[in-house]
């Protein structure tokens, strides 16, 4: 099937997951997988390897995740997965860190990661950044086609649409911001369909590619300088 048609039948897919919802969260299928659960994932941080975070940036409260931004690093599922829209909810917390201490609160979920753990392996990123939320990032071997260029093998980046002009400082909103103020929740979807990598915040499509490289691997949420709060990440399957 040629890809530009492809990506339209993908964008229509997860658009009618998005509209079938009266509610203003997302219902859970019974195929749905809630990877909030301690036990399906590990972290790893840079200096300390896996599992080893003695300054608690990794917390559990009342069923949210909390990552404080202290260290780089992040949390990823032992599982690998493909085909399927994972549903997140997060919001950006108040601390900052150095060396990102008065940078925008920034932070990211990198899916298809394959290889060795380290800052940053093999994936493909959905953006999470303050005035930036939306970007696609490919990541340290990944690649992506949007609008007939691709990115890859170093890490590269396509900016979502109307981002310009960002400013890289804390609390920047953009002039065509798709994300909620500060202190609120968002959500973001991103669509993984065997080579179509799609990603929408607060249900405004922001980038669709094509010719993904990875299509499958384990999924992580960075911590890269700023608090952040997930109350969601959830992975519903595309059953093809």
């Amino acid at each position: 099937m040629k890809t530009h048609i492809r990506q339209f039948i993908a964008g229509l897919l997860l658009t009618l997951l998005v509209t079938s919802c009266a509610c203003p969260r997302m219902k859970s299928s019974k195929d749905s997988v809630n990877l909030l659960k301690p036990e399906l994932l590990y972290t790893f941080l840079t200096g300390m390897g896996v599992d080893s975070d003695p300054d608690k940036v990794f917390q559990w409260k009342n069923g949210n995740l909390h990552i404080s931004g202290q260290h780089y690093g992040y949390i990823a599922t032992k599982g690998d997965y493909s085909n399927y829209v994972l549903v997140a909810e997060y919001k950006y917390g108040d601390k900052t860190w150095a060396p990102r201490l008065n940078n925008a609160r920034d932070s990211g979920i990198l899916c298809h990661f394959v290889g060795r753990d380290h800052v940053w392996p093999k994936s493909i990123e959905a953006q999470i950044i303050e005035g930036g939320s939306g970007d696609i990032l490919v990541v340290s071997g990944a690649k992506l086609t949007i609008d007939g260029v691709t990115k890859g093998p170093r890490i590269e980046r396509f900016d979502r649409p109307g981002r310009s002009p960002w400013k890289d400082v804390k609390g920047f909103v953009g002039p065509n911001e798709v994300e909620k103020p500060h202190g609120q929740w968002n959500t973001m979807k991103i669509l993984c369909d065997r080579d179509i990598f799609g990603v929408w915040v607060n249900d405004h499509k922001t980038l669709i590619g094509s010719n993904a490289v990875p299509q499958a691997g384990k999924i992580l949420v960075q911590s890269e300088g700023a608090e952040m709060i997930f109350r969601r990440l959830e992975l519903q399957p595309i059953k093809n």
